[in-house]
């Protein structure tokens, strides 16, 4: 017996050491100008430091409480963080910790974690629809390291972070050596210039990354841009805006605002947002709805200190039913049963803080689903409630009159009131009954199985009668459970069933079984039902195959295992659902021996109505396979986290705000899982409305990065309760189209990809995984921001041909697209405020006519041109409510070079690439070579981009090489075929075709005493200013340029004329080329050797190398230093989200660096380290160039020539580069 004196007093002294708090309200709501309910949760892979973590969690408080102000200062006085859990990791220790079981880490707005791919900077799981909220932030423990030094920089970036977060905002930079987010772009003026946002000027200057000077071109194009970085100075600055970009200066205060932003460089923002501010996406929160400024607000948040034990939920339900062994009748056996569910909790007393509840249940189940198991004690903490658990035990008694009972229905309404603890700890359904169960077939087998594993159930049951039950049994092995039988009670008997559950209270429930393939699927007699599935190395014992069958005709299913063996399966007997007689369901399953063969296995199902009159002639019939962790020493399982969208401080997707966004992702391996095709099916009242591909290639809104976080967007067309099932299978063509690493992954894309893990032959099936409310359905029509919209636009100038300019632009098909067109106009202010009035380009070569979700187009377009002008394009699409939206825009160069329009070749033609079948992509991008034949430059010192038509140098000669990209990629969107349906493995294939170097000199002249005008007007509200200068091709010398700055938005426009010269350069529209141009780096022919510093195109395939630091800059210098000195690492990096260098300490000081070993500015040997600052303008010129001469087999035609195919590598590393002095660590 209980020995009760002394257990009160046990759990009187557990309790005064750690407090207990309920249920908390998990959705952060905002309470006049404070936020509450956020919860910052620290994740169990941070190993708790040796003071306890007294430094870190005050560390963590000073960041949040800088941040607060900082927000509030940002906002205008509006908002700030109010108040703030902190949640401690279950294994961590404290004695000022108060405990919750309704927190945990998978449900916090900021996780503290050592994650590989979050590095040393924090970043937001961003929703990828503009204005749309994003499920989490994450933040290192790095981030957090000398934070006494740098608490207003790490402060703002976390700004950064929330602005993301809470309002679908995105960054307004750029990243070094990202294809579609460069760090420059490609001023339509033809200079590069420094992808940013902000307000007026920002000074610094041009530096490599070992400290010497950027090689800039006359024409102010930079080479070997991956080597380059632009640091402003430290002092002297003058600009407020923006926070998404160089958040770091200490001027910098604000978020961009409207008329004050340059909506033109390709930074998320733009692209994503219409080209609106951050600003102006924040001021149509919800959250700024009639709150009013208060700059009295005192903005330090009230802090609780809080742990969750992630104790599973113990829930005890008891059959009150006859026993169906009358030896279980009599008060003995009564006595031996009450004894082993006393221990139970007992045992689970040693963790006071667990949620224990009782229920009971008898007869049939007869009223509505929620009903039949009849709940005496809800879960509440066993410390509490302990003694009326027991009495709840004392008082139990079985009817001498229900025989019956079922089993079904208490699972089902069990699974119903578990679900909710999921993510905090899960539950133990702890099921005592007797055989003989009977059920009116509310529901079936194979979906109650994939309900209790999806909502983190395990089913324990204790089983009495006079024969063993069948139906039970089989359960347990389908749902993860375990089963326990005994024809007559007895004590000892439930002491290995307590002790499980100890084990799992003491240990935590682990995932052990996951559904591989769950399909329903109509069959004939004349159409077998054929498919396929996958074993990867995690999973492999207990392998079962279950179909749920019509009672009448004969189903025959025939395996073939990744050899091409017939597998034979040993013939369990055929059954109905949950063993009962007048069930309408029968079930077929069958367990593979244990320690399956990994790879991909074949089924086919077999239909024969020879033998009844009765058979439907066309049935459905629902095919379950399911296996469990290999061994105890294999990998855990990939971790399912589904998210759909929620309206900001709301529990639905309020449809005239925003459209639901669905995501999901795996954690496998410290990482997510990358590689894989993933297909979200939207069901309401039990009819799939939409199956929606979900990607992951950083091309398709809303997924704004490859980085194992797989993205769809569903537009309902009515209210209701909707639920998604998740199809996921891995394919290597699922790698393809987008931002690969490279092969020797040399090089990696820190703004478009993050590190994935990769597992092959992994598949999973999540049926009912996620549930969400839809309201306020109304005339179907969204703000623009909210549409599919192409969010990947690339384009590069083919050249001019009878006064009409031809480009080729590329991109990916949205989702609910019906039809698309190219726009253009010489003013690119009218693409983006009235598109749909701007005239429509010619598609002269490739089709757009495809409209499926992630085709690749890829178009040859041809408009007027009116010399010196650029020609801006946009993608309008149009949404299936023929409601219309437009990408962001690309430019042509203004001054391009004259070339005969000619049809690619067949080898490389443009043609458009569906994901479902094996169509070739041809990505081709075109540079220009040019030879400069004089060394004059432009004299510029104005910082003002605008629309007007600047003069351009023109050059002597001009040679250009095109370089074409073919790749099959077969990806299918097709839940069916993409995960199981499907007998044969995907295939990729890719070839890169190049042709040489072209030249076509022109002649030109001009006289010596010509000179240069240089108009500037400055802005006084933003100290923008505009230039228009013209230039000559004399034997004039360089001059240096001294003051030069980012760009800022236009405020006024001004023109001047221009000096025609007789000779052309050709630049690329963009400094983004297609997804797959990695393979580009294989064309190393007569392309490579013709190839010059003049015209750069960065290549994502390059070595960044492992060089020193800007040399000779302090932190006060660069300004931007983030971190100090961090593990003996002097950390410069820049840009949250981007690339950290490391400075590696020497000696006892160790924080300065050593004085530059680099030569002069314009290379002159010996000369101090001059960096000239930098402006939205051509840049000062560092070298002079010349092109190679033209190889004799140029195609002056510009058709791409072929070469051999790429080899295909798989992109599942990130890559940390070291060297004796200096470490480069990618994100």
């Amino acid at each position: 017996m209980v020995n009760m004196k002394i257990f009160p007093s046990r759990v009187v002294i557990l309790s005064m050491l750690m407090l207990f708090i309920g249920k908390a309200n998990l959705t952060i709501v905002l309470d006049q100008n404070g936020y509450t309910n956020i919860v910052v949760a620290i994740s169990e892979n941070v190993p708790q430091p040796a003071d306890g973590g007294t430094a870190l969690i005050n560390d963590l408080k000073a960041l949040l409480t800088e941040t607060s102000a900082i927000l509030f200062q940002a906002t205008g006085n509006r908002v700030y963080l109010k108040n703030i859990d902190i949640l401690l990791p279950p294994a961590w220790t404290s004695s000022t910790a108060l405990l919750t079981s309704k927190l945990s880490y998978q449900l916090a707005d900021i996780r503290l974690t050592n994650e590989p791919a979050s590095g040393s900077l924090p970043y937001t799981l961003h929703s990828g629809k503009c204005g749309v909220n994003g499920n989490f932030i994450t933040l290192p423990p790095e981030y957090l390291e000398d934070i006494a030094d740098n608490l207003k920089v790490q402060a703002k970036g976390l700004v950064q972070q929330w602005a993301q977060f809470r309002y679908g905002v995105f960054e307004e930079h750029g990243y070094p050596n990202d294809k579609l987010l460069p760090y420059f772009y490609r001023h339509p003026n033809g200079y590069d210039a420094v992808t940013s946002s902000n307000d007026t000027e920002i000074k610094g200057s041009l530096a490599t990354l070992s400290g010497g000077n950027c090689v800039v071109n006359a024409n102010g194009i930079i080479s070997d841009q991956g080597n380059c970085r632009f640091v402003p100075t430290a002092t002297e600055q003058t600009a407020t805006t923006s926070l998404m970009s160089f958040h770091w200066l200490d001027t910098v205060i604000k978020f961009s605002e409207v008329g004050k932003h340059d909506r033109r460089p390709p930074h998320r923002q733009n692209r994503l947002c219409n080209s609106k501010s951050s600003g102006e996406v924040m001021a149509n929160s919800p959250d700024f709805n009639n709150v009013i400024p208060n700059p009295n607000q005192n903005t330090a948040p009230v802090f609780r200190l809080l742990k969750n034990l992630m104790l599973p939920v113990v829930y005890v339900a008891m059959d009150t039913s006859s026993p169906a062994n009358p030896n279980n009748t009599n008060q003995q056996a009564q006595n031996l049963l009450k004894r082993g569910v006393r221990n139970l909790f007992y045992t689970v007393s040693i963790y006071p803080e667990t949620l224990a509840a009782y229920s009971t249940f008898e007869n049939i189940d007869s009223g509505p689903e929620g009903s039949y198991l009849k709940e005496e004690l809800p879960p509440r903490r066993i410390g509490d409630e302990y003694d009326n658990l027991i009495s709840k035990i004392d008082n139990f008694v079985v009817s001498q009159t229900v025989l019956s009972r079922d089993v079904s229905a208490v699972i089902r309404d069990g699974e119903a009131r578990l679900r909710q603890y999921k993510d905090t700890g899960g539950s133990i359904l702890y099921l005592v009954t007797s055989t003989d169960s009977v059920t009116n077939d509310t529901v079936i087998e194979t979906d109650l199985a994939e309900r209790l594993m999806q909502n983190n159930i395990k089913l324990i049951v204790v089983e009495t009668g006079l024969g063993t039950g069948k139906s039970l049994p089989r359960f347990s092995v389908l749902s993860q459970g375990s089963y326990y039988f005994i024809p007559t009670w007895d004590t000892p008997f439930f002491t290995p069933i307590n002790n499980e559950v100890d084990a799992i209270c003491r240990n935590g429930l682990k995932t052990q079984r996951r559904i591989i393939t769950s399909r329903k699927n109509s069959i004939t007699t004349s159409m077998p039902w054929s498919g396929s599935f996958s074993i990867d190395e995690t999973v492999g014992t207990n392998t079962t195959v279950a179909l749920s069958l019509p009672k009448e005709g004969i189903f025959t299913i025939t395996l073939t295992n990744p050899n091409g063996d017939v597998v034979n399966l040993p013939n369990e007997p055929e059954v109905t659902n949950w063993n009962y007689p007048d069930s309408t369901v029968r079930v077929i399953w069958k367990k593979l021996a244990d320690d399956t063969v990994k790879g991909r296995w074949s089924y086919q199902v077999v239909y024969d109505t020879t033998s009844c009159s009765a058979c439907q002639p066309q049935p459905e019939i629902h095919l379950q396979i399911g296996s469990s962790i290999r061994s105890a020493t294999s990998p855990a399982l990939p971790k399912f986290q589904p998210w759909v969208s929620l309206t900001t401080s709301s529990g639905f997707v309020d449809l005239s705000e925003h459209p639901a966004v669905i995501q999901t992702r795996f954690e496998y391996a410290n990482n997510n899982l990358g590689g894989l095709i993933v297909t979200a099916e939207i069901v309401l009242n039990s009819i799939v409305k939409a199956s929606i591909p979900l990607f992951d290639t950083g091309l398709i809104d809303p997924d704004i990065s490859k980085d194992g976080i797989y993205s769809g967007t569903f537009y309902p067309d009515a209210n209701g309760n909707y639920k998604v099932n998740f199809y996921a299978v891995h394919s290597a063509s699922a790698k393809e189209g987008g931002r690969l690493l490279s092969p020797d992954q040399n090089s990696y894309c820190c703004g478009s990809s993050l590190p994935t893990s990769t597992l092959n032959y992994f598949q999973f099936t999540a049926r009912e995984a996620i549930a969400f409310e839809v309201r306020n359905v109304g005339t179907g029509t969204f703000p623009q921001d909210y549409l599919p919209m192409v969010s990947d636009i690339r384009a590069s100038t083919y050249g001019i041909d009878q006064n009409l300019v031809y480009a080729e632009l590329k991109w990916s098909v949205p989702s609910n697209t019906i039809s698309q067109v190219v726009r253009y106009s010489e003013n690119y202010e009218q693409l983006l405020d009235s598109f749909e009035g701007a005239s429509q380009a010619t598609v002269v070569y490739g089709s757009i006519t495809e409209i499926e979700a992630g085709t690749a187009i890829a178009v040859y377009v041809s408009t007027p041109y009116t010399k010196g002008k650029s020609v801006y394009f946009v993608v309008e699409t149009t949404a299936k409510n023929n409601q219309k939206t437009r990408s962001h825009i690309v430019w042509s160069e203004a001054n391009p070079p004259e070339y005969p329009f000619t049809t690619p070749s067949p080898t490389t033609e443009a043609a458009s690439t569906t994901p479902q079948t094996s169509t070739s992509s041809t990505t081709s991008a075109t540079t220009s070579i040019t030879e400069v034949t004089s060394t004059s430059a432009p004299i510029i010192t104005s910082t003002m981009d605008s629309s007007i038509g600047m003069s351009t140098t023109e050059i002597s000669t001009t040679s250009d090489v095109s370089v074409s990209v073919t790749s099959s990629s077969p990806t299918s969107t097709d839940p069916l075929t993409s995960t199981s349906d499907t007998s044969s493995t995907a295939s990729t294939a890719s070839s890169t075709t190049a042709s040489t170097a072209s030249t076509s000199t022109i002649s030109s002249s001009t006289s010596a005493s010509t000179t240069t005008t240089i108009s500037t007007t400055t802005a006084s509200t933003t100290t923008a200013s505009t230039t228009t200068a013209s230039t000559t091709t004399a034997s004039t010398t360089t001059t240096p340029i001294t003051t030069i700055s980012t760009s800022s938005p236009p405020t006024s426009t001004e023109s001047t004329a221009s000096t025609a010269f007789s000779s052309t350069t050709q630049f690329i529209v963009t400094s983004t080329v297609d997804s797959i141009s990695s393979t580009l780096s294989t064309a190393t022919d007569s392309t490579s050797e013709s190839s010059s510093p003049t015209e750069e195109t960065t290549d994502s395939t390059s070595i960044i190398p492992p060089t020193e630091p800007p040399s000779g800059l302090t932190p006060a210098e660069i300004g931007y230093i983030v971190g100090g000195v961090v593990g003996g690492l002097v950390v410069i990096g820049a840009i949250t989200g981007g690339i950290m260098f490391y400075k590696k300490k020497h000696g006892e000081g160790g924080g300065s660096l050593p004085p530059s070993t680099s030569n002069g500015r314009n290379g002159a040997s010996g000369a101090p380290s001059e960096r000239a600052e930098y402006s939205n303008t051509p840049y000062p010129p560092s070298t002079s160039y010349k092109s190679s001469t033209t190889p004799a087999n140029a195609n002056n035609g510009r058709q791409v020539e072929r070469v051999e195919p790429a080899v295909q590598y798989d992109d599942n590393v990130g890559i940390t580069f070291e060297d004796d002095d200096t470490c480069m660590t990618a994100m």
